[in-house]
């Protein structure tokens, strides 16, 4: 028996990095997953981690900035798989820079997919479970939060707003037995840094042993799975795993009905935390 058997979730972002930890342990605690994201190969290999593990998985290859798509993703978890239980609003980017020589269209990108993204996918959980007598919403934010320094300004400010609309939606469907969560990762080593530019990307693999050549960690591309499992290994508590933020998004889900968890801040135990 599986903490989350009979339960349906759907998680935003999943086809890497945190979104797919979140999916595979969902799906192995019983939930029947629907997963959205941007590449469908990489979905489908989501998918088929968790049909070979028993589980059961549908995907879509979806921009979470369309509202069309988001409604149709969280339509899709209620007909084909029995309703929503639990919508993670995963899905994120950030792009380096500061105000005085930041460019629109990554503010932009950044704004869109961070807050209207989520603000989308949080009504569209809410209508859905309103339907089935509640659930939980776990919002995906940074401990970027939490402070904002001389550079990354306009990520912080749109993790600030992920914050904001998380303590408001709580009180807004309290009386509807939907519950929210904030889930705030410190620096965890996924594909989430595959916006930074080239030479950043370099330096980083260098800091941390690898040839950025060798290892395939190039600019705008997932990051190599033997990569970033070797760092893991050889630097422990410098970065959070995919699995730690994962971990931490199944401990709100799984309360019981009387609990109620506001917020989650996991942190390297002795590395990096993207501010805070």
């Amino acid at each position: 028996m599986g903490k989350l058997d009979g339960k349906v979730a759907v998680i935003t972002g999943g086809s890497s990095g945190i979104g797919r930890a979140a999916a595979i342990m969902l799906a192995a605690e019983g939930a029947a997953v629907a997963i959205g994201g941007r590449k469908a190969a990489a979905l489908e290999e989501v998918a088929g981690v968790i049909t070979q593990q028993g589980g059961k998985a549908l995907t879509q290859t979806m921009d979470v900035r369309d509202e069309a798509q988001v409604a149709a993703l969280v339509d899709a978890a209620a007909s084909e798989l029995g309703g929503l239980d639990i919508m993670v609003n995963n899905a994120g980017v950030s792009h380096p820079g500061n105000i005085s020589d930041g460019k629109v269209e990554d503010w932009r990108e950044m704004l869109e997919t961070n807050v209207l993204a989520l603000l989308i996918g949080c009504r569209e959980a809410v209508r859905v479970m309103k339907e089935h007598g509640g659930g939980s919403i776990v919002n995906i934010s940074s401990v970027a939060a939490r402070s904002t320094g001389d550079s990354g300004q306009v990520y912080s400010a749109t993790k600030h707003a992920v914050n904001a609309i998380s303590d408001g939606l709580r009180q807004e469907v309290h009386d509807a037995n939907i519950r929210v969560t904030v889930v705030m990762p410190g620096g965890t080593l996924t594909n989430f840094g595959r916006t930074m530019p080239q030479e950043v990307l370099t330096a980083a693999a260098k800091a941390l042993g690898l040839d950025a050549d060798e290892e395939g960690v190039k600019h705008g591309e997932y990051l190599p799975s033997a990569g970033v499992e070797r760092v893991l290994r050889d630097h422990p508590g410098v970065f959070l795993a995919a699995d730690d933020i994962a971990n931490a998004v199944l401990y709100a889900v799984q309360q019981p009905p009387s609990v109620q968890v506001d917020e989650v801040l996991v942190r390297p135990s002795v590395g990096m935390s993207l501010g805070g």
